[in-house]
């Protein structure tokens, strides 16, 4: 048997936009171009992609996955996003002037009949015609699937899969050669129909644990502008402490650059000693400067790098903007610093980013420790961890005797080797 090796260099941002449902929770994509077909070039999520996409084409190490992960962050609707391969062909939708099918909504059997689809010219007028016919729910057409989406929200609002009308009378439109609404996914129908149920808002320690129960794979986590600065974000820091992951996010939050305020979520994490939260100050709300950070830091080879005075990539780098340093001054930089915030600003003509620390967790004066000891320190603990359990795996025993210890210690020390002092991270002496 095996055992997977922990990544270090993949990222997932943190939305709470409604094209990912709680079902799927997590996407994953690969280019920006990906992004786009799921999130406009105007939305958040495809700007703050851009900045981690968008990274100087002669990086040796360029970011190759990006994960988009589902925040619930109010009472939200039950949705049926029906199997991916449902009807294409509009002329065949166009001879169908009796389509039916029966859909359960929020505990109420819905049987609907005599659908016309005749003047339909794309499959986004195939979705509007069966939202004008059936009572209780939209239908929309995203990226190969057919997605009903219940009228109401909470933990009343519910779904159930397509099926055939009570008394068949035309033609059924709810399975495979249509809709294709009819079978859940499952290992052996992977695109098969996925269902979201009605709920409530949820925490952050609740969403963290969603997201990891369907993919765990990601190491960095960062947000979306409508989740900086507001209480979430200080609760999604204290769900983090605990685990072995960091989150890298920006403020813009002006309480950062006053010297001795406490109002800033900075001087509140500070103020914790956290070291798995990374703040970094900008004063325009419209740029991601901490995306941009991670998609040129990730990729690179744990040990090679630190992340103080790195210059972010801009438009000629393929970026749709540049991240201009924020126009502060030395006092306010001073400010930002005292509370183990990063800042982009110049000095002596260059563009960088300083000094690459955690917002605490240093020592118990609260310094911040440095981002690439805290990565440093995951990653060897994950390797020698993985080195160990695959020993046991491979021995039918390893005696409690000297020769036992003597096994497990020429392992151990085989492991802080490869991946401590020739990774870089350790020193031989």
């Amino acid at each position: 048997p095996s055992v997977s090796a922990a990544s270090f260099g993949i990222a997932i941002l943190i939305s709470n936009s409604n094209v990912i449902t709680t079902a799927q929770r997590v996407k994953r994509f690969t280019t920006l171009a990906g992004v786009e077909t799921l999130f406009a070039n105007t939305t958040e999520e495809w700007k703050a992609a851009d900045g981690y996409f968008s990274q100087d084409p002669f990086n040796e190490n360029q970011p190759e996955e990006l994960l988009i992960g589902r925040y619930v962050d109010a009472p939200i609707a039950a949705v049926l996003e029906a199997g991916e391969t449902p009807l294409t062909v509009l002329a065949t939708w166009q001879a169908i002037t009796d389509g039916e099918f029966s859909v359960t909504i929020d505990g109420v059997v819905t049987d609907v009949v005599g659908v016309n689809f005749s003047s339909v010219t794309s499959l986004d007028d195939v979705a509007s015609v069966l939202s004008l016919v059936t009572a209780g729910l939209s239908v929309t057409y995203v990226v190969n699937r057919f997605v009903f989406t219940s009228d109401t929200t909470g933990v009343a609002s519910t779904i159930t899969l397509l099926s055939t009308v009570a008394v068949p009378a035309g033609t059924d439109i709810s399975g495979a050669g249509f809709l294709d609404g009819d079978v859940i996914k499952s290992p052996s129908n992977p695109g098969g129909s996925v269902l979201s149920q009605g709920q409530i808002a949820e925490t952050a320690a609740d969403m963290l644990t969603a997201i990891k129960n369907v993919n765990n794979a990601w190491y960095a986590l960062g947000l979306i502008k409508a989740l900086r600065d507001i209480q979430f974000t200080e609760d999604l820091s204290d769900a983090l402490e605990s685990n072995r992951n960091i989150m890298i996010i920006t403020t813009n939050d002006a309480n950062t650059l006053i010297l001795g305020s406490a109002a800033s979520l900075a001087a509140k994490l500070k103020a914790k000693n956290y070291k798995r939260t990374s703040i970094v100050y900008h004063d325009n709300e419209n740029v991601y400067p901490e995306w941009s950070w991670m998609g040129q830091q990730l990729p690179k080879d744990v040990g090679s790098t630190n992340w103080a005075y790195k210059t972010l990539s801009g438009i000629a780098q393929g970026a749709s903007q540049n991240i201009d340093p924020s126009a502060i001054t030395q006092p306010q930089i001073d400010a930002a610093m005292d509370v183990n915030a990063n800042v982009y600003t110049t000095t002596l003509g260059a563009n960088f980013i300083y000094f690459g620390t955690m917002t605490g967790g240093k020592n118990i004066d609260k310094e911040g420790e440095y981002l690439d000891i805290i990565i440093n320190i995951d990653f060897l603990q994950a390797r020698v961890e993985e080195g160990l359990m695959s020993l046991l795996l491979e021995k039918d025993i390893i005696p409690f005797t000297d020769g036992g210890i003597t096994i497990v210690d020429t392992r151990l020390k085989n492991l802080l080797q490869v991946y401590g002092v020739d990774q870089g991270i350790l020193v031989d002496q």
